[in-house]
């Protein structure tokens, strides 16, 4: 490649390395010709020039000699006499052209004689015969002297003009000998660059097309080898990189081809419907039991609509949809019968996030959704006949205590005390599974109505002022922003889990200490939260704090466990969200969220827990 590109750029060099020295010597032959013409000829006219003006003043110093005026000719003369004859010597120093030198010694001779002449013309004392003798002897010499001069002066003029032409005329040969060698190098020039591009050019492009081939998946592309420098050693890398790229791709179908059988075969395992699809919805995978309970619902390779709001949802860049409660199962009649479904509906992403497809996965849960039903409903029957016999014992204890029937001793009092304890502890602990068993089973309404979150949060520090009194602890209300948005909630019910969270984070802050209900916008909604600067929560036991019946290893065991589970269930109901920041040491927050008020809400009532007068802030120690 390297000795193509130097073949290609030679005859460039070349070129330009004849070009630059016909120039040199073309401008040392011009400088040459000005040198002569100044050196030679133009030294000898100006010489030639000054001895005819210095002739023609000593001529004019001896006519005045003839007007009586003596000194002033002798004074002329004297001057002018030494500028002819310096003027002569250079002239004979510098005779370059053939017959010069007898024109220059001619003016020597001739100037010898004048110099006689006019010794003996200034010895005549009579004006007659000066007059005489100037005419008839000095004014022939200095004629002929001037003549003398004037001919070596158009000999080296002569000389110059021809000089000068010769000149042009080189200048004008080389004009045309330069254009002629540029066209012509520039022709050659072209020719070798067309040859030197088509010879790089046509492997890069054949290699480009190659390349653009191969991006698009057609592998089977062979380079032509067409020499051995370094564009041919490119063409090789390529049909290697090409052939193990067939390779790769061999096995990698082969894996592919294995993998999905193994999925197949995996999937039509599951006893649960699977169904797979793409970025518009279109079903492209579904095992044996999908395809089972698609055609009993005579849908082919569509989707149930149950849950067609979900996919939509997903494909559109939304978190998964994994519910865990039964009140998110779905209902068909695949024989004519119920049978119930807990859809899971998770995306597909590439390796930067990009939604390319989901999976369906439909739980049945008709069985286990019965045996919760029969749970819940068997902890609403027995906490419910339960009930009336404690009521009954609290009475006759209440009684007891009063001593209305009879006097009681000190042990006596103590054990009754103990045991009306007990029995209210009981009591309360029944009125949440109540409560609970009412919430996940939805069988009541409540009524939406507008609400400001200042308002509420005012409100739940009042119902708990005198609990945060009693343990010396203060209630500090936070609204993050001036004008936050309404929410839609039924205080009675809202109070209950406000109620709950303040109790919790008073019981677990010491004297002195503050804790901060706060508002605040969040997306789509208003975040409520209760902080406390408490021991807080290991991040391990955080994820159950909101199960039944779960407390924190460790923690005081004042209750049944039920408060944060019925707070959940209430603002579930709300259609809102709840959770828990912890960070052992530093305290913890417990916040809810609940969406904005969008006025149609107050008109409708909405399936939603019962009324507030049935549900009692719990002593449930926080989880």
């Amino acid at each position: 490649m390297r000795k193509r590109m130097l073949i290609g750029l030679l005859p460039l060099l070349v070129l330009l390395v004849a070009i630059g020295c016909y120039a040199i010597a073309l401008f040392f032959r011009l400088g040459g010709a000005i040198d002569v013409i100044l050196r030679e000829n133009y030294a000898s006219v100006v010489a030639s020039q000054n001895m005819k003006e210095s002739a023609e003043r000593m001529d004019s110093a001896l006519f005045f000699t003839l007007a009586g005026e003596s000194d002033r000719s002798r004074k002329m003369y004297d001057e002018n006499l030494p500028v002819f004859e310096q003027n002569l010597q250079a002239e004979l120093n510098n005779i370059t052209l053939p017959g010069e030198q007898d024109l220059a010694f001619k003016v020597r001779d001739l100037h010898q004689q004048y110099v006689g002449k006019v010794k003996d013309f200034l010895a005549t004392p009579d004006l007659e015969q000066r007059r005489a003798m100037y005419f008839s002897q000095m004014l022939p010499l200095f004629t002929e002297i001037k003549n003398t001069a004037q001919r070596i002066l158009e000999l080296n003029q002569d000389n110059m003009i021809s000089a000068d032409h010769q000149a042009r005329d080189l200048s004008a040969t080389s004009v045309r000998y330069m254009i002629i060698a540029m066209v012509a190098g520039l022709v050659g020039a072209l020719y070798f660059v067309h040859l030197l591009l088509r010879s790089i050019l046509t492997p890069i492009q054949s290699l480009t097309r190659f390349s653009r081939e191969l991006g698009e998946g057609n592998l089977d592309q062979v380079v032509p080898v067409l020499s051995d420098d370094e564009l041919g050693q490119l063409a090789d890398a390529f049909n290697k990189m090409a052939a193990k790229l067939r390779a790769y791709r061999q096995i990698t179908s082969d894996e592919i081809l294995q993998a999905r059988q193994m999925t197949e075969i995996t999937f039509s395992a599951f006893p649960d419907p699977i169904i797979a699809f793409d970025s518009h919805g279109t079903v492209n995978f579904k095992n044996p039991a999908a395809e089972k309970l698609l055609q009993k619902l005579h849908l082919d390779d569509q989707l149930p609509e149950q849950i067609t709001e979900q996919v939509e949802a997903v494909l559109k860049g939304g978190d998964d949809y994994i519910p865990v409660s039964f009140a998110n199962a779905i209902c068909v009649r695949p024989d004519d019968k119920e049978t119930f479904f807990l859809p899971r509906v998770i995306g597909i992403r590439g390796d930067k996030g990009a939604i390319f497809g989901g999976a369906a996965i439909l739980q049945n849960v008709t069985r286990l959704r019965l045996v919760d039903e029969l749970k819940t409903n068997l902890v609403s029957t027995v906490s419910h006949e339960l009930k009336t016999p404690l009521t009954s014992v609290r009475m006759a204890l209440h009684l007891l205590l009063e001593e209305g029937i009879g006097e009681l001793n000190s042990k006596q009092s103590e054990l009754l005390l103990a045991a009306r304890d007990d029995s209210e502890r009981l009591l309360v602990m029944i009125n949440d599974l109540l409560d609970l068993a009412r919430l996940e089973a939805g069988t009541e309404h409540m009524m939406i109505e507008p609400r400001t979150p200042g308002d509420l949060v005012a409100s739940a520090i009042a119902d708990s002022k005198d609990i945060a009194d009693r343990n010396r602890v203060r209630l500090v209300p936070v609204l993050a922003g001036e004008s936050l948005p309404l929410v839609a909630v039924e205080w009675q019910q809202i109070s209950h889990v406000f109620s709950n969270l303040i109790h919790n984070a008073v019981k677990h802050s010491r004297p002195g200490e503050e804790i901060v209900v706060k508002a605040a916008r969040e997306d789509g909604g208003i975040r409520f939260s209760v902080s406390d600067k408490g021991t807080g929560i290991a991040s391990k036991y955080q994820p159950y704090v909101f199960e039944k019946f779960y407390r924190v290893p460790g923690a005081e065991r004042t209750g049944a466990g039920l408060g944060l589970s019925i707070a959940r269930e209430i603002v579930r109901a709300h259609h809102g969200s709840i959770g828990v920041k912890s960070v052992p040491g530093e305290g913890t927050e417990f916040y809810f969220d609940l969406p904005f008020y969008e006025g149609a809400a107050a008109s409708h009532p909405q399936p939603a827990p019962p009324a507030t007068k049935s549900l009692r802030a719990t002593n449930n120690p926080r989880a």
